[in-house]
Parts: structure tokens; sequence; C-alpha cells
């Protein structure tokens, strides 16, 4: 797919979540090499609710480590706490907590960092519990080469691997195991798909696909945000008081996140242009939907 070359270029450039303001010592040289680079952001995360996996009790405190957003507030808290580089490694006790965003987050700031245009990408992963769509995120980058961008699971290390029996390559996570909060949306409203098989946790259905559509098409302007937040909007606003109206609106929304490469002026002008949609550009505006 050839691929505008002014749309390579928004993806290449960091955002407010990836922009680095200091620290630049941390992430010096990073090579344009995607195995390097999920090997550094697995050196540097742990997933808060894989932790018992390698052995990491969380405290409370330590829980509230993913509430740092941005990976400049990332970068400050790991330098905090011992590291020089996102080359370092150190036990799983001593590295940040994180969840599957941030994996994402965290790969595309290096991505871009490295030179490869990439972008954070929400939605719902088939290989965590057999017949559900679950809650997740991966790694988008552009492969030059082959022409097409390329999702990679940098969450997926040897051990998480082997305990969820993982027959494909990480690095390249096919449409039929990861689904985009855009593609989820629709293959629902067509009736290919029941939306009551994808979520996390106790929460599911529409209001689950409503949160990773609004995620995802914000984390394709350069906002990816953290499930727990919310804003005045469709992110905070539950499914049972929509009209046919708001479904049909969100429809809208979906198909032009689904053509994003294609018509990335009309998808940006949309998101932007709705303040119901996008993510307030005063953050102070963002609350946690948890308390």
């Amino acid at each position: 797919m050839a691929l505008n070359s002014e749309v390579l270029q928004y993806y290449l450039e960091h955002g407010p979540m990836t922009e680095i303001t200091a620290r630049r010592d941390m992430v010096a040289g990073i090579p344009k090499d995607i195995p390097t680079i999920v090997t550094y952001v697995q050196n540097i995360l742990l997933h808060q609710h894989w932790s018992g996996a390698y052995g990491v009790e969380l405290s409370p405190e330590r829980q509230r480590e993913p509430m740092l957003r941005s990976f400049q507030e990332k970068l400050d808290f790991l330098a905090e706490h011992g590291f020089s580089h996102v080359a370092d490694r150190k036990p799983s006790a001593e590295k940040m907590v994180g969840i599957c965003r941030d994996f994402s987050v965290v790969g595309a700031a290096l991505c871009r960092e490295a030179g490869i245009p990439a972008r954070a990408r929400c939605g719902f992963a088939t290989y965590f519990e057999p017949g559900t769509y679950m809650d997740h995120w991966v790694l988008e980058y552009w492969n030059y080469e082959q022409q097409r961008w390329v999702m990679v699971d940098a969450q997926l290390d040897e051990l998480q691997q082997k305990a969820l029996q993982i027959s494909f390559d990480p690095l390249d996570v096919g449409p039929e195991h990861f689904l985009t909060g855009p593609r989820a949306w629709m293959l629902c409203r067509q009736g290919q798909a029941d939306p009551n098989r994808f979520g996390i946790f106790h929460w599911w259905g529409y209001d689950y696909l409503n949160c990773n559509l609004i995620l995802d098409v914000n984390s394709l302007v350069k906002m990816p945000m953290q499930p727990w937040d919310g804003w005045p909007g469709y992110k905070s606003r539950p499914a049972a008081q929509w009209t046919e109206a708001d479904f049909e609106f969100l429809d809208k929304l979906a198909a032009l996140a689904l053509a994003v490469d294609e018509d990335f002026a009309a998808f940006s002008s949309f998101v932007l242009g709705h303040e119901q949609v996008r993510v307030p550009a005063d953050l102070s505006q963002v609350f946690n939907l948890n308390d």
C-alpha cells in the first residue's frame, strides 16, 4: 500500500505523550530495529496484571505507577529509580509498572526516536482468553520494505508467550489476532460479531467497544490515553443513554478511522472538531472513571 508521505511524517514525529523534553541520554542511540526496540520496552516495564508471574507483589503505591501517562514522566520515574538508559537490564521488581497501553506508547516513542513511523493502537486481542475479544493495545509501525503497517505486541515476552501458548509472531500480529477499536465497533454494528464478547474483567458490550473506539481514534491523533481516563462526551457517557443518532455518529467516526491512511485530513478534522470525542487540551479536565 502506497502511503502519503505526509501521513508517514506525522507518525514519525512525537506527540504530547511520546515527546522527550529531558533525559535524552536515556534514549540515545536507539537502533532502527524492531526486535531491539521491543527488548528495550520490556527492559523498563512490568505489566501490572502479570506481576505475580514474575514473582513481584505490588503495593497499592506501586499499582499507581501506570497513572503516569507520558513517556517523559516515565523516563523521569525510571531515572529516579536507577535506570540510566532504556537498554539497562534490571530485575522485574525494579521495572516500572504499566499496562498494555504503556508498552505500546513506549514502543511508539522509541520507534519515533529511531526514525520509524509508529502509533499505538487500542482494540481487542483474541489470544488472552479463548472465545473472547480482550481489551488490549499494540504497537503499529510502518515497514518501509514491505510497504505496510505491522502490528507488534511489545508486551509478550518469552514468559507470556509460553503461558498463553502463542503460536504467531508477536512482532507481526495478524488481523485475526488483534482488532482495532474501529474495526471491532463496525463488526458488531454490522452483526458480524457479538458485542458482549468484547471487553475485560466485568466490563463488556457496547460500553467497552465505545471506550476503545474513542481511545483508538485519539491515539491516531497522537493522544493515547488510559482506559480509566474520562472526559465530557462519549468516553464517559453510558451506552444506555445513547440515541440512534449517537450510534450513527460513532459509526461515522469508526468508518473515518478505518480509512485514516486514505484520508487523514477528513479523519483528523472530524475527531479534533468534536469536543465530545477529542481529549481536552487541558488535561486537568480528565478524570478517573474508577473513582
